[in-house]
């Protein structure tokens, strides 16, 4: 019997898209992965400066401005379990978060944003073509349609599921899907697939006698809301994941698995947000997370590099229908061992003298389901990771970069689509693989190479068109490119 199951996966319907719902957690990760993405056609060296000129000039960063009594706690135990403290390479060890914010609120790069030049409200609906030469869109607004048409090019940033929707319904897709629904074909090309995800699981695994972490009083403590509002300090600038870990389950020097140690656990609430935020089924909450009698953090162990591959495809023409979803988590057993393995390393984590000192212990009520299996022994965490299992919100690779002779390419590696002229994919969906760690900083990067590499670069060419033309019509040459004699 198959049981299909649907899990939630919100969206950033705003300027900044999911920048604006994230925990603002800011990782560069193994800047040699990126090397690798763009096949060494840039140098570490060269990725990394990108990333210092985007958190130079885009994004602000800043340290915690409020930590709980797990930090420093959380931090000896991880010396203790044989791991460094990290200050600012990317290696083996643990972090406190550092943090996209500004004065303690949230910072997107979108807050640099002219808003005087983004129209909002539209649906893009399509691409629009002359032949395979990408021209425009077309939008709606209300029950008005409108077609935009653009001077350069179409850059396409919708995210990792609606930029593979946007570019199946133009005609660009796996050919089988569109003819399918009568689409007729630009390019046919593997959009929709290569889905991946950071998954994780262990809410409220970790449990104390008494409270050191952020409590629901702090939330409500009239204090607290002073000193975030006048000072930008105090428990409102949590982002929610005060400490990073990164870990290998098999021992090797680089790692496999990322902790995100939250301060808090879905039981916190009582049930009042988080249980209808993540879509706990009531019999679940009942059965586990509303028996927990102490109080609850949660180190979530994310699966850093995925094998499962899901697919994001459309099942109709109509532009305001959602695209069917099917991410495949865990259908990979790597994957499982895996997560498995990384719940083991909490075990061993909590057991540490640090840790016992506050109070730690593992949460020992039995998963709805997981009733027959021994606790925290394998056969029960294969159990638990099946019933509890969760997304991190970092989907990417729907639309991947790569060769042009490769068949799992959809951009090249300057974000071109293959095939199709004056058209680009820049966003998360371009990622072949995933980063080691929370995804945010590496879109940034990858934006910012790519305004450096294209339209900074056709910059330079205008204005070398336009000091070598002999007859200058200034609009002529720049619109069109082109040097009048």
């Amino acid at each position: 019997m198959i049981i299909l199951l649907k899990c939630r996966l919100p969206q950033g319907k705003i300027v900044g898209g999911s920048s604006k719902l994230n925990n603002m957690v800011h990782v560069r990760g193994n800047i040699s992965h990126y090397a690798d993405w763009f096949h060494r056609k840039y140098s570490n060296d060269y990725i990394k400066k990108q990333f210092e000129f985007v958190e130079k000039h885009f994004l602000h960063l800043d340290d915690l401005q409020y930590e709980s009594k797990l930090v420093d706690s959380v931090l000896s135990a991880a010396t203790e379990f044989g791991y460094k403290i990290l200050e600012s390479e990317f290696d083996l060890g643990f972090t406190k978060s550092l943090l996209s914010q500004r004065n303690g609120k949230r910072w997107s790069t979108s807050d640099n944003l002219d808003m005087s030049k983004v129209f909002s409200n539209f649906l893009v609906e399509e691409i629009l073509f002359i032949g395979n030469t990408a021209v425009g869109v077309k939008c709606s607004l209300s029950n008005q349609k409108i077609q935009m048409y653009a001077k350069k090019g179409v850059i396409l940033s919708a995210g990792t599921l609606n930029t593979p929707k946007i570019l199946q319904l133009s005609g660009i897709g796996p050919a089988h899907i569109l003819k399918s629904l009568g689409i007729p074909i630009v390019k046919d090309l593997p959009v929709g697939k290569n889905l991946q995800d950071h998954v994780t699981t262990g809410l409220d695994l970790v449990l104390f006698n008494k409270t050191v972490s952020i409590s629901a009083l702090d939330m409500i403590n009239p204090i607290n809301a002073i000193k975030y509002f006048i000072y930008g300090t105090g428990s409102f600038t949590s982002p929610g994941c005060e400490i990073l870990g990164f870990l290998s389950t098999k021992k090797l020097a680089t790692p496999n698995i990322q902790f995100m140690v939250l301060p808090v656990g879905l039981s916190s609430d009582r049930g009042s947000l988080l249980k209808n935020i993540l879509g706990i089924k009531n019999n679940v909450w009942n059965n586990y997370f509303n028996r927990i009698n102490k109080y609850a953090t949660t180190i979530l162990p994310i699966v850093l590099h995925p094998k499962s591959k899901g697919t994001v495809y459309i099942n109709s023409t109509d532009p305001r229908l959602p695209p069917v979803i099917d991410p495949k988590y865990l259908s990979s057993t790597v994957d499982r061992r895996t997560l498995i393995d990384g719940l083991k390393l909490i075990k061993e984590f909590v057991n540490t003298e640090s840790m016992k000192k506050i109070g730690a212990t593992l949460n020992d009520i039995k998963f709805p389901g997981c009733e027959d299996h021994v606790l925290f022994t394998d056969e029960y965490f294969n159990c638990y990771i099946k019933h509890l299992t969760l997304s991190t919100y970092h989907p990417i690779g729907t639309c991947s970069m790569g060769p042009p002779t490769s068949k799992n390419s959809v951009v090249d590696t300057s974000f071109n689509v293959i095939g199709v002229n004056r058209l680009h994919v820049v966003d998360a969906s371009v990622l072949p693989t995933m980063p080691s760690g929370n995804i945010n900083a590496a879109v940034a990067m990858m934006a910012s190479l790519f305004f450096e590499t294209n339209l900074k670069s056709q910059q330079r060419m205008f204005t070398d068109v336009l000091n070598y033309c002999y007859v200058y019509d200034w609009f002529i040459e720049y619109v069109f490119r082109i040097c009048l004699k």
